[in-house]
């Protein structure tokens, strides 16, 4: 990697034009996903409105406050959501399976990917959404505005795994920018890349619950304007 290829946010892509089961398809420019940003990124050229509006960032507590988020300025709003505790992120897991930490995401962090939509449904756009990676809290996070707004699971298993495309810049910049991981990263989880899989386990778990991913929402308490102006937003 060159230090003009670590200088490009890596695994940023808009999420618009995705086909919705009731026809038509997701606006463009409302929906971003990416790895970690850096200072001194140079502008992006995968996206055509730049800088967003709102970033969710998905890391946890220490991984966040270790420096001030590049993107942070007076007409940039960043949002702090974690969805993997310190613990979780600095645990060792070798082995452990995805679908399981994505599981785990699901049964531990299900009012916080409420907060989630909460913030794309009524934040101002771009929405930038990014973890370390890019790949497992975001995915997570995608499937489910992707999954809310109507796109059908194989869509939105094709876009996780398009991340694996990205994987060799992603794990070059996590390992000069996210030194607050530490040595053990990066994690086994990221040199997998994007499983299929793990996040099909997810889309089966919300399609089965009674009313889809929109009941699941409601006992986790998202209120349905929120859902409604969700998916107004990225799609109607």
């Amino acid at each position: 990697m060159t230090v003009t290829d670590l200088d490009v946010l890596p695994n940023l892509r808009d999420l618009g034009g995705l086909p919705v089961a009731e026809g038509g398809r997701t606006r463009t420019g409302v929906l971003y996903r990416s790895a970690l940003p850096a200072p001194g990124d140079a502008r992006p050229t995968a996206v055509d409105e730049w800088p967003v509006r709102t970033v969710v960032d998905l890391r946890s507590p220490r991984e966040f406050a270790t420096r001030e988020h590049p993107l942070r300025s007076a007409e940039t709003v960043v949002h702090q959501i974690s969805l993997l505790s310190d613990a979780e992120v600095a645990a060792p897991n070798q082995g452990a399976r995805l679908a399981d930490i994505y599981q785990g995401i699901l049964a531990n962090a299900a009012e916080r990917l409420v907060d989630v939509l909460q913030v794309a449904a009524t934040a101002p756009g771009p929405v930038l959404l990014h973890c370390a990676a890019g790949k497992d809290r975001t995915g997570v996070a995608v499937a489910l505005l992707l999954r809310t707004a109507g796109v059908e699971p194989e869509q939105i298993v094709a876009d996780y795994e398009s991340t694996n495309q990205h994987m060799g810049a992603v794990l070059a910049r996590i390992t000069r920018f996210a030194p607050e991981l530490g040595q053990t990263h990066p994690h086994d989880r990221d040199l997998r890349g994007a499983v299929p899989e793990a996040i099909e386990g997810v889309l089966d778990r919300w399609d089965a619950h009674p009313g889809g991913v929109h009941g699941w929402l409601r006992e986790r308490g998202a209120a349905d304007e929120t859902i409604r102006l969700w998916s107004t937003r990225f799609t109607g």
